[in-house]
C-alpha cells in the first residue's frame, strides 16, 4: 500500500540467531531460489511467489528479485547486522508484457559485496485456460485465499512485537512466509496489528506484502 514507509532501525532479538558469525568473510554471500522450479506456469496477473535460502559467515543485509535483469523487489534483514541464515519471500505479478518465458533471478548482499546469482525460467501465460500443467503449491509457500480478508505475507523473519515500534517487547519471531489476519494499523500506517496463532501483535510494514481488501484496516487507539 502506498503509505509504508516505516523504518525499523533494531537488532533482531538474538534467539533468532541459532549460529555465531566468525566476523571473518569466507567468500561471497550464498544464495538458492527454493521455489519456484523451471518451467513453471503462471498467469498474467497472478503473483509469483519466490521463496530463497540465503547465507553468509557474516551477515546476509538483503537480498533481491530481477526479473529479465530488471530489480523488482528487495527485501531486507531486520537485523542491522545481517542474517547468518536468511529465509525470504519475495513476489513479483507478472505483466502482459512478461507473456512467455521470463528469468528469475536472486542475489543476496553482504554489504556491498554480492553472491553469485541463482535463477529459474519460468512460463507466463495470458490466461488460466493456456495453462499446460499446472504444479502443486510448494510446501514452503503458503496458500493465499483469495477471499478479501486483508492479510499481511511475512517476507523475512520477523519480530512480533507489543505495540508499533523496535522499543516495545518482542512476542516472537513470524518465520519468512508466515501468513496473518490484520486486525489494525498505527497512525501513519508504518505498523500492522496482526492475530497471529492465538495473539495479537505488532510488525513493521516495510518487511511484510499485503493481500485483500486493506482499505478498510482501522488505526488503533493510541498508535
Amino acid at each position: 500500500m502506498p503509505w509504508l514507509s516505516g523504518c525499523n532501525l533494531q537488532q533482531r532479538s538474538a534467539q533468532y540467531s541459532l549460529v555465531e558469525s566468525t566476523n571473518t568473510p569466507d567468500g561471497p554471500p550464498r544464495i538458492q531460489i527454493r521455489s519456484p522450479s523451471n518451467g513453471d506456469e503462471f498467469v498474467v496477473g497472478e503473483e509469483i511467489l519466490v521463496s530463497v535460502s540465503a547465507s553468509d559467515s557474516i551477515g546476509v543485509n538483503r537480498v533481491q528479485l530481477f526479473v529479465d535483469g530488471q530489480i523488482v523487489h528487495t527485501v531486507s534483514s531486520e537485523s542491522l547486522q545481517g542474517d547468518l541464515s536468511l529465509e525470504a519471500i519475495l513476489n513479483y505479478a507478472p505483466q502482459a508484457s512478461d507473456v512467455g518465458t521470463i528469468d528469475l533471478s536472486v542475489r543476496a548482499y553482504r554489504g556491498a559485496e554480492v553472491s553469485v546469482p541463482d535463477e529459474v525460467a519460468v512460463v507466463v501465460r495470458q490466461t488460466l485456460s493456456d495453462i499446460i500443467a499446472t504444479p502443486a503449491n510448494p510446501s514452503n509457500l503458503p496458500f493465499i485465499p483469495d477471499d478479501g480478508v486483508c492479510r499481511a505475507l511475512i517476507n523475512v523473519g520477523l519480530n512480533f512485537r507489543t505495540g508499533p515500534s523496535t522499543s516495545f517487547r518482542i512476542i516472537t519471531v513470524l518465520s519468512s512466509g508466515a501468513l496473518a489476519p490484520i486486525v489494525g494499523r498505527n497512525s501513519d500506517g508504518t505498523w500492522w496489528q496482526l492475530s497471529s496463532d492465538g495473539q495479537t501483535g505488532w510488525v513493521s510494514g516495510d518487511f511484510t506484502s499485503e493481500y485483500g481488501d486493506c482499505g478498510g484496516v482501522n488505526v488503533v487507539a493510541g498508535s
